[in-house]
């Protein structure tokens, strides 16, 4: 986005609540050098970190149980797919070149933000999981409850 798309960058800059942006990418953007924290993870490693994360906010109970009852369905499949042992912290961690603390601190920022917006670019796009990927990023906000109100959302950043 700091390159790509720089008058909503500067918007994100400019906010006036100072939020925490994090930004997963392999590479150090520009974009992650002005983020507060930047994931580098391995290439082709985001699916099963989105997994991870997913399945660390289920375990902690930092979802929002009443918005997934009133808005979403097949939970129970989704929660069971992503607490799966390939996607344990314990068991992938080291795939994605993050630490386990690493993991447990963007499931925390998620889960105490007050608005949480989850944003994506062409990376996963065009990646040969995107669909799954983008899919994954969608869930975080469902079950977090980060959808429908100023501020939250999934949104695919493109041209």
């Amino acid at each position: 986005p700091c390159v790509a798309h720089p008058i909503m960058w500067e918007r994100v800059l400019r906010n006036r609540r100072n939020p925490k942006i994090i930004v997963v990418d392999p590479r150090r953007t520009e974009t992650a050098a002005c983020a507060t924290q930047h994931l580098a993870i391995a290439p082709k490693s985001d699916l099963t970190l989105l997994y991870a994360v997913a399945d660390l906010l289920i375990r902690n109970g930092w979802i929002d149980a009443e918005f997934i009852a009133a808005h979403t369905s097949g939970f129970d499949e989704f929660a069971a797919h992503v607490g799966r042992a390939q996607f344990a912290p314990e068991a992938a961690a080291a795939k994605w070149g993050l630490t386990i603390s690493e993991l447990e601190e963007l499931a925390a920022t998620i889960h105490q933000g007050e608005r949480v917006s989850f944003w994506w670019t062409m990376g996963v796009n065009q990646s040969y999981e995107g669909v799954r990927a983008a899919q994954a990023i969608i869930n975080l906000a469902l079950i977090t409850g980060n959808i429908g109100r100023p501020g939250t959302g999934a949104n695919s950043i493109t041209g």
